[in-house]
């Protein structure tokens, strides 16, 4: 028997900005969704294209019932944009992933 080795193809993601309040205030996500799934769904998701690739099994949560990526959310208080340089990556997302999702919009993540 003969082991075939295949290369994993990037897929292209949007990274977008999710904004929402909490009862302290207005907090921030840096989200990631697959282009396929957002074209078909009827929420129109506005971001920056990306080719990632990215292990199966993170798309825990859901908008507007299509499954995302939440890569990294914004520590600062008050609007997320006013607090660039303050975003923590959520557990078991790659720093990788998480910089390349930041990138476009110009975050980084705070030092650990």
């Amino acid at each position: 028997m003969k082991v075939l080795k295949r290369s994993i193809k990037p897929t292209t993601y949007i990274s977008f900005f999710h904004i929402y309040q909490t009862t302290w205030g207005t907090a921030g996500d840096i989200c990631l969704i697959r282009e396929s799934i957002a074209n078909e769904s009827t929420a129109k998701f506005v971001g920056h294209k990306i080719e990632l690739v990215v292990p199966k099994g993170l798309e825990r949560d859901r908008i507007a019932n299509c499954p995302i990526i939440k890569v990294a959310g914004n520590v600062g208080d008050g609007h997320p944009k006013e607090h660039p340089l303050e975003w923590e990556v959520y557990e078991g997302v790659n720093t990788e992933i998480a910089e390349a999702a930041l990138k476009p919009w110009g975050f980084k993540l705070i030092e650990l």
